[in-house]
């Protein structure tokens, strides 16, 4: 009887859409392309979660690279216990291999959000409803973000292919050149083209692209041409909706979802909401708070832990100024090892203020959660130490206030977005290539204004007196003596100000390769240098004999991908060296 069914219906019967899908040409339209767009920067976090039934889960897609750029680098452990996220055990120890489905998730955040990019222009190519003005300014985001996810995959894994709108065979793209002018191209058209202010908050504008395009030359130690579009993304710069760029009176205002509406600090950052279906939170975060914690009922899952050595990192001398050869000869005491219930007494020597609103310590208030309790929230100090992260937790009172919430088994959704690219990061740049061209003055000028804000005391952390919670000072910097100082003081800078932000690892392969291609004036070796951490890392068993050797430098591009490639037994997509 199916037979016979199937046989007398007619082939316009059988070729249906599928349900809650769209074609091609039902969105050649204003209202169809401006979808697709916005689908594109939906993209940004890396996420495909449709349902529990699929399982494409996706935690380290996206643009916050927490795994990628600070579980790789002194920055963060993976924390938790060795038990839970088993597959970033082998890529923090620097031992992944091809088939890690972590690489997997990264390389799809990075190419689907490529594909989409791609999709709109090819639509908007069609669309015949829409002014000169819409058109451009669509083609312009649209390039803007083609140009940030290739951005992504170069910095992850070294030697990505360039895919465009015009390719139509995927089966035969190589990855035999380097695409840092692919990316230089989209974004110089965006940086072109885009408004300066934009018609709703979140859609990348001319001051983003600039930021990214001098980024992008900063990579490539292209000192000049990087310092030219900084000029002129720092003296005329302005957010999406039309702020004037300055950093914001106080450090922690940055990563409080509350003080994101008309934040004069970020130029590009992903859009995060509590509102409806809980994927739209910031879910590359979702499971890393700290443990057992009682606000609100977020207690799960303790991952993302700050190391020892950057606690270390914000100690300061009688000056205020950073130890920078010194940090880490001397821990700043912790709890490790203590019961709950033992007197524990806070390090009271001086600390740069932006280490508590950084790092969560015992005695120490941990935003409006209360104080840190210490072990009672770390899941397992042995493996993950006695810190929990700061800057992509949730307030206490945002539980209240519809920016965060408990889903299900114990995911915490937030509204607090994710951070791209903001003004002391984009500082600190034009700072590296100042003092690269070897203008010593303008490069201090640019620190000290990073710090100066951080010195603000109405932004250290308070206890309930209203008293700083800890010795915090911290100081300005007078001269610098030569380039070698200024850039040493300028990397250390970028370490303490970007902290637990997805930043550091990317920056030490750069300042590694620069120093290779000989276009620094301070040179640099991520392999000993990295070894040296691992090194005295010996109260983390995790970390027991793990070495970083030159190849990681790059993820490994995915097994998968290398098989999908390979058309006739010749692989179209080459593995990357060493592995």
């Amino acid at each position: 009887m199916a037979g016979i069914w199937l046989i007398s219906c007619s082939d316009e019967f059988l070729d249906q859409p599928p349900q809650g899908a769209y074609s091609g040409p039902s969105l050649a339209n204003a209202s169809g392309v401006e979808g697709l767009l916005i689908s594109t920067y939906a993209a940004l976090d890396g996420l495909w979660f449709e349902s529990w039934d699929n399982n494409n889960f996706n935690q380290n897609g996206g643009a916050s690279n927490w795994i990628w750029g600070s579980v790789r680098a002194e920055d963060a452990y993976k924390g938790t216990e060795p038990a839970d996220g088993v597959d970033i055990n082998p890529i923090e120890r620097f031992e992944v291999q091809p088939s890690n489905p972590y690489l997997m998730n990264k390389w799809n955040g990075s190419y689907d959000g490529i594909g989409k990019a791609n999709e709109t222009l090819r639509t908007l190519a069609l669309v015949e409803d829409i002014s000169d003005e819409v058109r451009t300014r669509i083609t312009a985001e649209a390039r803007f973000l083609r140009g940030h996810f290739h951005f992504e995959a170069k910095k992850t894994f070294g030697n990505p292919p360039y895919v465009d709108e015009t390719v139509e065979d995927f089966a035969a793209v190589t990855n035999d050149k380097d695409i840092w002018a692919d990316i230089e191209a989209d974004f110089q058209y965006a940086f072109d083209n885009l408004p300066a202010t934009q018609i709703s908050a979140g859609r990348a504008n001319k001051w983003a692209a600039g930021a990214y395009l001098g980024k992008t030359y900063l990579y490539q130690g292209k000192w000049a041409e990087a310092k030219a579009v900084f000029d002129q993304v720092i003296n005329n710069g302005t957010t999406a909706e039309g702020v004037a760029l300055a950093l914001e009176p106080e450090f922690h205002n940055n990563f409080s979802a509350s003080h994101e509406a008309g934040n004069s600090e970020v130029l590009f950052a992903y859009e995060a909401s509590n509102a409806g279906d809980f994927v739209n939170g910031n879910y590359e975060n979702t499971l890393n708070q700290p443990h057992g914690s009682s606000a609100e009922g977020a207690g799960c899952c303790g991952f993302f832990q700050p190391t020892q050595n950057l606690v270390n990192s914000y100690k300061v001398d009688a000056n205020g100024l950073p130890l920078l050869d010194t940090y880490n000869d001397l821990d700043v005491p912790d709890d490790e090892g203590l019961a709950s219930s033992d007197p524990f007494t806070p390090y009271d020597g001086p600390l740069d203020p932006r280490l508590d609103w950084t790092v969560g310590r015992r005695g120490i208030p941990y935003l409006d959660w209360g104080i840190h309790p210490g072990n009672n929230w770390i899941r397992q100090v042995v493996n993950g130490g006695p810190y929990s992260p700061i800057k992509n937790v949730p307030m206490a009172s945002d539980f209240n206030n519809n920016l965060a919430g408990v889903y299900d088994w114990g995911f915490t959704m937030t509204a607090l977005n994710v951070k791209i690219i903001r003004l002391a990061d984009v500082l600190l740049m034009a700072a590296e290539a100042e003092a690269e061209l070897g203008n010593l003055g303008p490069a201090l000028d640019y620190v000290n204004e990073v710090r100066m804000r951080a010195a603000n005391p109405d932004g250290f952390v308070k206890t309930d007196d209203g008293s700083p919670a800890a010795n915090y000072q911290i100081g300005m910097y007078s001269a610098f003596a030569n380039q070698a100082e200024a850039l040493e003081v300028i990397r250390f800078e970028r370490k303490i100000e970007l902290a637990m932000e997805g930043h550091r690892f990317y920056d030490l392969v750069r300042w590694d390769n620069v120093t290779d291609a000989g276009r620094t004036a301070l040179d640099f070796d991520i392999v000993s240098y990295l070894n040296d951490y691992l090194a005295g890392e010996d109260d983390r068993q995790h970390l027991a004999n793990a070495t970083f050797q030159e190849k990681h430098k790059y993820a490994p591009i995915p097994e998968f991908v290398i098989t999908q490639s390979t058309v006739d037994g010749v692989e179209n997509i080459k593995q990357n060296p060493g592995f």
